[in-house]
């Protein structure tokens, strides 16, 4: 019993009141259908060919599956599958004749091992113009149905008449049947075809008792209708076909139910040692950790747009992806997994954009294996598929990154059923991703059937995010798969190189940072260069737009040597100490302030030609004196429109001093606290199946010895009073009852309560096993038992 809820742990939650309430569950098609996802390919098979057969015997399953694989099935194996199938409660019944379970015919689909239906199941419903002409090509004489399809039925069931039949087939209809016998076994007819036959059902109709037959022209001499005047094919629409059961197991040969390997396909079969996997996947969490960092700067200066629906419009993705320099498809995987671990969030609300958190500057400080891990668990667990977006939907609308159309509930376990696979291998194997996507298909066969484009963006996924390194699970993304963050964190700042705080300028005017930047490194670095080339080494470019940044943000001339001489180990060029100064004598000789804002300049020819400029016409100068204009616009967008223009505008303060505007950052509220987030998913326990198991045994053993409602005179509109009378001695007493009833949906439920009160209808108490209180309808209890006071549970 404990194995069973093991293995079905849906039929535990919640937990079954009695035995025969798991008997029912038992039953349920969704539950069956949940139990059908976790067989593999062999023991689906098997479960197939006790559906197929008319006496599934183990003996004649395995003759069945003897020749199924290669290397070729045992008696042993298919018993072990048989036993795992009865674990399930899949099969029940004598072993020597199991049974299937509930609706398993239903769930296994119409062609279970590939297989059509039975001739007689599919000529007993052909229209009978149909099968007269079948019946004449076979040199017999039409009686009408149903007896014309069991003629026919008849036939392909003799070995014999088949053979002939397969026999008379030239190549193209061979083809055609091999194509079918290979499943699945139904086919669409060509509208020649279909038409050639829809013809012949008329002719036939129409004259039923001649000898009539359909035009001789080309299209009656197609394959398809070659096979279908023999019945090797049933027609079963104006334009459909399927293949007889009987005639797709004749053409396997001496495999009728297919080829089905016994054992799983090894996924990772490479061995690498696991230093250069941790060394690949090192380079994937640096770049990872960098993105990320960029994302956030990019979306604090210019805030994503946050659509109607809720998601990120294609305009903000494209553009965020040119800013970081990566694909859209690894620009929205990044901002999901950055929304997921609450580093992006947008605040609740219409036209709102999407910004950084208050969480990220905390998360920004921390350790950079620290940092990988919040993201690794925030994709490992996140409900959301980044794969589908630009993908359309049924509408044919394109699915936006952050939106609602790419939540699927299924995704966290999906993740966990492809990372499985790589766990199972000893560390430092790796293999290419079509050999894990093959491993799964064996697995878990029906899940995979609809999943596999979803497993194989989860292994692209582990490889973006240094999970993965070359196809191969890394010792960090091991130690944080198994639940172990803490030494995922040591392992990670062991296999990281450490962080440099010093750069290397070249002469021509790059500057290169040997390793991963401290925080304060990076920060510098950003101000005065941009990234050209990221890796182990990064390569920046310093230029007259990124030394003017350095210059908005308030630094001197000055600063900026000092800070390039203190940082780097070699030499300042010449030409980057000249462009440094040629900027410095121009940056800042345009004042912009407040007037909105106003614009000095102690060079009164200079004012003049920005005021006379017709790329700053826009903003709508008002000249104050010889060296001071005003405009109604904000500094930001005065400093904005001249930087466009050319010119090489600073912002001062009311004293005259160059300042940096919007020096606090927006930022949003995180939506999930950080003890949310790190509470682990909890499992059901041994011990509380085991409890589960008890209690229903002892809801039954109460229930033989219960007192049913019937026997005494009824009270209008509740119930009988012997149960009545039951309840009030017990409700004196101070006992416990234990009370069976209908609830509103239906099911049968049990439970032993601590009864307070009788009255309008209800009986109410406590629940002994979870203390919560009950109000049970009286016109619902079917029975009931006293139980001691003092009565143990």
């Amino acid at each position: 019993m404990v194995a069973l809820l093991r293995l079905r742990p849906d039929l535990a939650a919640p937990a079954p009141p009695d035995l025969a309430t798991l008997a029912t569950r038992l039953g349920v098609r969704t539950s069956l259908a949940r139990a059908l996802d976790t067989l593999d390919a062999f023991a689906l098979r098997v479960l197939e060919v006790v559906d197929l057969l008319p006496e599934p015997g183990p003996q004649a399953v395995a003759d069945g599956l003897s020749r199924a694989g290669d290397p070729r099935p045992t008696a042993a194996d298919v018993d072990a599958a048989l036993q795992r199938l009865y674990e399930r409660a899949l099969l029940w019944g004598d072993p020597q004749r199991p049974h299937l379970a509930g609706s398993l015919v239903d769930l296994l689909g119409p062609y279970p091992a590939g297989l059509g239906e039975t001739a007689a199941d599919l000529f007993a419903s052909v229209p009978t113009p149909l099968v007269a002409m079948v019946v004449r090509a076979a040199g017999l004489e039409p009686r009408g149905q149903p007896e014309d399809g069991a003629t026919i039925a008849d036939r392909l069931a003799d070995p014999e008449t088949l053979a002939e039949l397969l026999a008379e087939c030239d190549p193209a209809d061979t083809a055609v049947l091999d194509r079918l016998a290979a499943g699945p076994p139904a086919g669409r007819l060509s509208a020649a075809d279909a038409e050639a036959m829809l013809a012949g059902d008329a002719v036939l109709a129409a004259d039923a008792d001649a000898d009539a037959r359909p035009a001789e022209d080309d299209r009656a001499d197609s394959p398809a209708a070659r096979l279908l005047r023999r019945g090797l094919l049933a027609p079963t629409g104006p334009a459909s076909v399927e293949l007889p059961r009987e005639v797709g197991r004749a053409l396997r040969g001496d495999r009728p139910y297919g080829t089905v390997a016994v054992t799983a396909p090894v996924a990772l079969t490479v061995a690498r040692a696991p230093e250069a996997v941790d060394a690949t996947g090192s380079v994937a969490v640096l770049e990872t950790l960098r993105l990320v960092g960029a994302l956030a700067e990019s979306w604090t200066r210019e805030p994503a747009a946050q659509l109607r629906s809720g998601g990120l419009g294609v305009r903000d993705l494209r553009r965020t992806a040119r800013e970081l320099g990566v694909e859209e498809n690894h620009t929205a995987l990044l901002i999901e997994v950055a929304v997921a671990a609450d580093l992006i969030s947008a605040p609740m609300g219409r036209d709102v954009p999407w910004l950084p958190t208050t969480d990220y500057d905390s998360w920004a400080e921390r350790e950079p294996a620290v940092r990988w891990v919040r993201l690794t668990q925030a994709w490992r667990t996140m409900t959301r598929q980044p794969h589908l977006i630009g993908s359309r939907d049924e509408r044919g609308k394109a699915r936006a990154a952050l939106s609602y159309e790419i939540e699927r509930a299924g995704a966290p376990g999906l993740r966990g059923d492809v990372l499985a696979v790589l766990l199972e291998a000893p560390p430092g194997a790796t293999g290419p991703p079509e050999a894990v996507l093959e491993r799964l298909a064996w697995t878990m066969p029906r899940r995979m059937a609809a999943a596999r484009d979803g497993a194989a963006a989860t292994l692209a996924e582990a490889e973006v995010l240094g999970i993965t390194g070359g196809g191969g699970l890394t010792s960090t993304g091991r130690a944080v798969l198994t639940g172990a963050p803490a030494r995922a964190v040591e392992a990670l700042a062991a296999a990281l190189p450490a962080e440099v705080s010093e750069l290397l300028l070249q002469p021509d005017l790059t500057l290169v940072v040997p390793g991963p930047p401290t925080r304060e490194l990076a920060r510098e670095v950003s101000l005065v260069a941009d990234l050209e080339s990221a890796g182990g080494a990064s390569v920046y470019r310093i230029s007259d737009a990124s030394l003017r940044r350095a210059f908005d943000a308030g630094l001197t001339a000055t600063d900026l040597r000092s800070m390039l001489s203190r940082r780097s180990r070699t030499p300042m060029p010449q030409a980057l100490s000249y462009l440094i100064d040629d900027l410095a004598r121009r940056h800042g000789v345009l004042r912009t302030g407040e007037a909105g804002a106003y614009l000095r300049c102690d060079d009164a020819g200079l004012l003049d030609r920005v005021l006379g400029d017709r790329a700053t016409s826009a903003l709508r100068w008002h000249r104050l004196a010889p060296t001071v204009a005003v405009t109604d616009e904000e500094p930001a967008r005065v400093l904005e429109v001249l930087r466009a223009a050319g010119y090489a505008p600073a912002a001062e303060d009311g004293q005259g001093s160059t300042v940096r505007l919007a020096e606090a950052p927006p930022r949003a509220r995180p939506r999930r606290t950080e003890s949310a987030r790190s509470v682990p998913a909890a499992g059901v326990r041994e011990e509380q199946l085991a409890e589960s198991v008890r209690r229903m045994r002892r809801t039954d053993e109460l229930a033989r010895t219960a007192h049913p409602v019937s026997g005494g005179p009824d009270v209008p509109g509740v119930t009988s009073a012997t149960t009545l009378g039951v309840l009030r001695q017990a409700i004196r007493a101070d006992a416990r009852v234990w009370v069976a009833y209908v609830d509103a949906s239906g099911l049968r439920v049990a439970q032993i309560i601590s009864p307070l009160s009788l009255g309008g209808g209800f009986l109410r108490g406590h629940d002994v096993e979870s203390g919560a209180f009950r109000s049970i309808a009286l016109h619902r209890i079917t029975s009931v038992n006293v139980l001691g006071a003092d009565r143990a549970i």
